[in-house]
């Protein structure tokens, strides 16, 4: 269990393989320090709050990830196993998420209950699905936004539906043991994170929560880094974000969203099994009447879609985006 949370926070493990520990596995980098946690953890009542708040405030999180001789080190520590700098690691998909809606004040932090069923986007919500030799249901999201908001890990998962958002950012498939998540750099991230419509209505909620907390530009802008950042913004960032916030203005100020219809229902087509012929049938999305969507471009006014521009790529930025 340590050897994962050290992983977690690490990138790797001290034992390099998590599912296994024996005489074919890789050996431990640090078996005395492997030890020490193993003993700690046991000692602290076997708490991984406790784990993760010691490695967290250890040296060895703690450390840049620029080392004074960076050629020395290369040479040296190929492998990186020797810790003398901190690796940077990017947020895994359910950090993300979770991060996210934390960011835009919509995270439901309720502990416990029944999964709740995010919002998908419609081709795949609605794609025709076979389970057992007939139809499956449509995927229907939670209706009510607090629902939907909670943390990724009370998010239902169904092994023939994947979640785009969270697959592209190396979620691992339900059907197999995942010892290590793989970390890729595909320009798909790039579209989901920064054109797909969860995304858009992610970076409107961020800048209504910045028009409420803030009485100027200046200052939502200030609150907006901390909120992504943890810090103040630089002279140069703010007055980027403020030109580029009012030249959004000035194009929002032209266009008028207009709101997206939610189906009803939807259209399923089918061959009969022992004719052979073609039929149709409407399936009912029975949930569609008590949703409640989610704040859109359409609800707002161009103030705070303009400002959702500069939310965007924040949102987008490497320093929100990655652990260093």
């Amino acid at each position: 269990m340590v050897n994962r949370i050290w992983l977690g926070h690490f990138g790797q493990g001290l034992a390099g393989n998590p599912n296994n520990f024996g005489s074919t596995g890789k050996k431990p980098t640090h078996p005395e320090l492997l030890d020490w946690l193993a003993t700690e953890f046991i000692e602290r009542g076997w708490s991984i709050k406790s784990m993760h708040r010691l490695l967290m405030s250890s040296e060895a999180y703690r450390r840049a990830p620029q080392h004074p001789d960076p050629k020395s080190l290369a040479e040296r520590d190929p492998h990186r196993t020797s810790y003398a700098v901190f690796t940077p690691r990017r947020l895994e998909a359910e950090e993300l998420r979770d991060s996210i809606l934390r960011v835009t004040g919509e995270l439901n932090l309720t502990v416990g209950g029944i999964p709740i069923r995010p919002e998908l986007n419609s081709e795949v919500a609605l794609q025709p699905r076979q389970v057992m030799g007939t139809f499956a249901p449509a995927w229907q999201p939670s209706p009510k936004p607090e629902q939907r908001h909670r943390r990724s890990i009370y998010a239902l998962k169904l092994r023939g539906l994947r979640d785009p958002a969270m697959e592209v950012f190396n979620q691992p498939s339900p059907d197999l043991s995942c010892e290590f998540r793989e970390s890729s750099t595909i320009t798909p991230q790039v579209f989901s994170l920064f054109n797909s419509q969860a995304s858009q209505d992610r970076a409107i909620a961020f800048a209504a929560r910045l028009k409420r907390e803030s009485d100027s530009r200046p200052a939502a802008i200030d609150r907006a880094f901390s909120l992504a950042f943890g810090r103040s913004p630089k002279l140069d960032e703010r007055r980027a974000c403020l030109e580029h916030w009012q030249s959004a203005f000035d194009r929002q100020r032209q266009v008028k969203p207009q709101m997206t219809a939610r189906p009803r229902d939807v259209l399923r087509e089918a061959v009969e099994e022992n004719t052979g012929e073609k039929f149709r049938f409407v399936e009912p999305l029975d949930m569609a009447a008590d949703f409640v969507p989610d704040l859109s471009s359409a609800d707002v006014d161009a103030e705070t879609r303009a400002l959702a521009e500069v939310c965007l790529v924040l949102l987008n930025a490497n320093e929100f985006l990655m652990v260093d």
